[in-house]
């Protein structure tokens, strides 16, 4: 599944150390989706159901927590996604 992804944002989520937030690649549009975990507002929680209805499909996590990651990281995360 060959894409044009935004390495910067697929890179940001990577580094993203606030356990309040989940972030999503959007493969259809390359983009990173950044949701606040917490929120209760009607957008968010519409917007976290779409994202877990296309789970896996459409969206894919990207898990958090590396304070440097450099373009291997981003790449060996694509890979491990089959990206």
């Amino acid at each position: 599944m060959a894409g044009s992804y935004n390495r910067e944002q697929i890179r940001a989520a990577l580094a993203e150390t606030d356990p309040n937030f989940s972030n999503y690649l959007d493969l259809e549009s390359g983009a990173v989706v950044k949701i606040h975990d917490t929120d209760p507002s009607p957008d968010t929680e519409q917007l976290r159901n779409q994202i877990m209805e296309g789970y896996g499909d459409r969206y894919r996590y990207i898990p958090g927590g590396n304070e440097n990651p450099d373009d291997a990281a981003v790449q060996a995360w694509l890979d491990a996604e089959g990206l």
